[in-house]
């Protein structure tokens, strides 16, 4: 695939991690990306869910893509794996509390493209980190700012990767119920924090 120059900022953007390539990449595939979810699973909510969760695997693993076609193979593929490996049960769990943040948060991304504002959000969502419960907030950080695997988490927490795993579902829902509660939650920003911003700042 030729890069356009566009392509090119965006992809060197990714590289490094900057806010500009997640709002980037958030505008040009997250939308496709819940419409295909919804087909594959139905539930509006949960496609939600795991399109947000396969950027954020993106933003993670992002020293191991070179090229935009590798990185929209990697979203559709992922999408695609998680919602077939999507059970009725787990489709059971989502509530209608759990969708109150989806109108809000594709409604305020605009006002985090200023630097300042941003900052100021990115201090707010570290505070809500350190006020979630004790074993989510513990998860969080091991896999999020340490950048521990699961089975590293699991042996270093004393957890089951099944325990490791919940808390860490525990914990990404209740900040983003939290953050709509403030009316802090805006998807890019979202991604943002856990993937990239985490990781470089001191708690």
């Amino acid at each position: 695939m030729t890069l356009s120059p566009r392509n090119q900022d965006v992809l060197t953007e990714f590289k490094q991690g900057s806010y500009f390539a997640v709002s980037a990449l958030y505008d040009e595939h997250y939308f496709l990306l819940t419409d295909f979810a919804r087909q594959l699973i139905v539930q509006e909510t949960e496609a939600h869910f795991i399109v947000q969760e396969t950027l954020i695997k993106l933003f993670l693993m992002r020293d191991r893509f070179n090229t935009m076609a590798d990185i929209k193979a990697f979203l559709y593929i992922t999408v695609r794996n998680t919602c077939f490996a999507y059970t009725r049960a787990e489709q059971m769990e989502a509530t209608a509390a759990e969708a109150s943040w989806l109108e809000q948060a594709l409604h305020t991304n605009a006002r985090f493209d200023d630097e300042a504002v941003r900052l100021a959000a990115l201090c707010q969502l570290q505070q809500q980190v350190m006020e979630l419960p004790g074993p989510e907030q513990t998860v969080f950080r091991a896999i999020f700012c340490d950048r521990l695997t699961m089975p590293a988490a699991a042996e270093q927490l004393g957890l089951s990767p099944m325990m490791v795993s919940q808390h860490r579902i525990n914990a990404i829902r209740l900040l983003r119920e939290r953050l709509a509660a403030a009316e802090l939650f805006a998807i890019p920003l979202f991604i943002y924090f856990v993937a990239v911003y985490c990781r470089h700042t001191s708690w």
